[in-house]
């Protein structure tokens, strides 16, 4: 029974030791302890290679915890080829890119590494995984010495070994009589085991050590006291150079003096976006400029009358690009899907920003100024957040606070610009669901930036708490800041209250007073269309026409009801989906767009010490 059961351990051992196409025959690490906790290193594997193979490589950690240490006076039996592969880790490989090896081959290599300061107060140790769990085929025999310099207690030592975490003894270990020289070896180590020695000793065993002095926390409250500073400072700019002056629209029944919908929707929001185009559309069409001839949803041909009576440049260059797509004086819903037409449309944008300069300038520009002080230093706090969190390492835990930094701080700001740009234009329902949408992201980004700080920097959990709330609500508050502190200047607070002023019109008007304006003018639904669209009020200006008589419009032809007020709104969100949608597709569809992160592969507990790494072949 016995023997049956030897043979069968032999059978699976020789199984599992094919399947891989080399395998370790022997290990052997001397480890030198200097009285300064200096480890000196001496490796020697002899490597067995079922196929050809170039050589070995290794991976020695260089991190334990927050604290980073040199590896150095790397020496070799071979050529050693240095990667450069992950933060953590100093990787290597030896032997030679032009040849190969087969069968058994003897390696040999040394470093040192200076472990310094433990850190702990009440006693020193050694906890050093021997070997380490990232080698990649099975070794058959491995074996350790140790060499302290001064005697050791043999009841302060622990020698766990297998997969990570495992706290059982593996192995066996012996303590030479003067207790200098621990000596040990394991058998069968499969791909992923380690082999971790701890020993414990009296407070003040090393002597002269190297001291890792970590900086995190001085320099974090630095970084916080330094943010509410900056904080209170922007907040004062905000007061002194952002409040608006008092805002009294008053309801008007004309749209601001001279201004197409397109100039009007850029005043309301900062921004012209396609909708304020599509506006121009129906502007163009009411001024008899063209005319709108709809055979089917898709098919639709405009028809150019007349250029538009205008001194605008960026109106004229649209109006000609836009017809330029076809024969010049016709042109199709197809025609315009061409990149050709999506560069007007760009340069139209331009030029309506140009347009408002000068005496028609929008923005206060002394607050201009402050607001680039106030985002200077929210870049600062961020980068010094993100170096104060991970001084003692600064490895990928500190590329992701300053991607979520910075990352906080754009979302705040393009948040906060939509909300303040549209504020007056915004009912209490739509500022109520933006505001909780944000409060949430907030919390989603602390929620984040707590776990980088307290499971991949590894920070305690009470630095971790108060440090996410620094990375987090300071960029999300001085962007707020950056973006509010912005003022309109005298022109813009008097057009915008205008307006606000018209949009109130178009929004409260009641039917009875709209009757008495369609007898003096029974063309007022198709005047108004244009800016009722820019201010997102189309469908609520085409209700209020529902029940009421007016006049069909001489610009449009088609198969369809032209008496229905709610069919030019329906027209309106068509044309915008085909023509100003369809063309930015088509753009994308022309454009272009624009590495490798890789790795080879009480007591203590295995794999849970410094050193070891792991290895294999290549």
């Amino acid at each position: 029974m016995k023997k049956s059961l030897v043979l069968l351990v032999l059978l699976f051992s020789t199984t599992v030791l094919w399947a891989y196409d080399y395998v370790f025959e022997t290990y052997h690490l001397d480890l030198q302890v200097s009285p300064s906790n200096v480890y000196t290193i001496q490796e020697d594997i002899q490597a067995d290679f079922y196929v050809p193979k170039h050589g070995i490589y290794r991976e020695i950690p260089v991190r334990f915890g927050k604290k980073r240490v040199e590896l150095t006076d790397l020496q070799s039996s071979e050529p050693i080829i240095q990667d450069s592969v992950s933060s953590d880790y100093i990787t290597f490989r030896l032997g030679s890119a032009d040849r190969t090896v087969t069968g058994k081959k003897d390696y040999s290599l040394s470093y040192s590494y200076d472990i310094g300061d433990d850190g702990y107060d009440d006693y020193d140790e050694l906890y050093f995984n021997v070997l380490g769990p990232g080698w990649q085929s099975p070794i058959k025999s491995f074996s350790y010495t140790i060499r302290f310099p001064k005697p050791i207690d043999p009841s302060m030592i622990w020698v766990t070994g297998g997969s990570y975490g495992t706290t059982t003894q593996r192995g066996t270990y012996t303590l030479s009589s003067d207790r200098k020289t621990l000596s040990g070896e394991a058998f069968n180590l499969n791909p992923g085991e380690a082999l971790t020695v701890r020993v414990q000793m009296e407070q003040g065993y090393f002597t002269g050590m190297t001291v890792h002095r970590d900086y995190t926390l001085p320099l974090s409250l630095l970084v916080l006291f330094a943010g509410l500073a900056v904080c209170i400072y922007a907040t004062l700019l905000f007061r002194k150079y952002g409040k608006e002056d008092l805002f009294v629209p008053v309801v008007r029944f004309e749209p601001p003096e001279g201004f197409s919908p397109l100039e009007v929707g850029y005043i309301a929001d900062g921004v012209v976006d396609n909708k304020d185009l599509t506006s121009l559309f129906f502007y163009w069409a009411d001024q008899g400029c063209l005319t709108i001839e709809e055979e089917g949803k898709k098919e639709i041909t405009f028809t150019k009358l007349q250029p538009p009576v205008t001194d605008k440049r960026h109106e004229r260059q649209l109006f000609d690009a836009f017809f330029a797509c076809g024969d010049g004086t016709t042109v199709t819903l197809k025609q315009l899907e061409t990149e050709k037409f999506s560069e007007a449309m760009q340069r139209a944008k331009s030029s309506v920003h140009a347009y408002f300069k000068g005496d028609r300038k929008l923005k206060d520009g002394t607050a201009e100024k402050k607001r680039v002080v106030i985002f200077l230093l929210t870049a600062l706090l961020i980068v010094f957040s993100a170096l104060s969190s991970t001084i003692s390492y600064l490895a990928e835990g500190t590329a992701i606070l300053l991607a979520l930094g910075f990352f906080c701080a754009l979302v705040s700001g393009l948040v906060s610009y939509r909300l303040t740009s549209t504020w007056e234009l915004r009912g209490a329902f739509s500022k109520t669901i933006k505001i909780i949408s944000f409060v949430l992201f907030c919390l989603l980004a602390y929620v984040f930036a707590f776990i980088i700080e307290a499971f991949i920097i590894e920070n305690e959990m009470g630095y971790s708490f108060w440090m996410a709330l620094v990375v987090v609500f300071i960029p999300l508050y001085l962007s707020f800041l950056g973006v509010v502190t912005a003022k309109r200047s005298p022109y813009a607070s008097k057009m915008l209250e205008q307006t606000i002023g018209y949009r109130d019109f178009i929004k409260r008007v009641e039917v009875d007073k709209l009757k008495m304006m369609i007898d003096d003018d029974p063309q007022i639904f198709y005047h108004v269309l244009g800016y009722a669209i820019v201010l997102g009020l189309e469908d609520t200006w085409a209700k209020k026409f529902s029940s009421l008589t007016f006049d069909p419009p001489t610009w449009y032809y088609g198969q369809r009801s032209l008496h229905n007020a709610l069919f030019y709104s329906a027209l309106s969100h068509r044309l915008h989906s085909n023509v100003m949608e369809h063309t930015l597709y088509a753009q994308a569809k022309g454009g272009s767009s624009g590495g490798v992160h890789s790795s080879f592969g009480s007591g203590g507990f295995s794999g849970g010490g410094f050193g070891g790494g792991g290895g294999g072949a290549w």
